[in-house]
């Protein structure tokens, strides 16, 4: 990932953006924007295709990514940072009070 100020939740926009323009990414595509193979295996491997949010196809030789339902749904609130800011403030430890 570019840097470390890079956060999860626009890494996660970023790869499904990927696969929205291109309808059914490969493993290149998404390879460019997680960096590694380490990367593509936690995100894509134990995230993204567990939760349902992509679905791996083959066709020949090559493996594709589409995005389900599920991941549409992921992306719209992604697309939308406060919906998402509200999920992690509540999600935290401690909600913290506003002043």
């Amino acid at each position: 990932m570019a840097s470390s100020l890079y956060s999860k939740n626009e890494c996660a926009r970023d790869l499904l953006e990927c696969v929205e323009e291109k309808r059914k990414a490969t493993k290149w595509d998404l390879m460019k924007i997680l960096g590694n193979e380490v990367q593509f295996t936690l995100w894509i491997e134990k995230f993204f295709l567990p939760e349902k949010v992509l679905v791996e196809f083959r066709e020949g030789r090559n493996y594709f990514y589409m995005k389900t339902e599920r991941g549409d749904l992921f992306h719209t609130l992604l697309k939308n940072g406060n919906i998402i800011k509200l999920f992690n403030r509540i999600s935290s430890r401690r909600l913290k009070q506003t002043v």
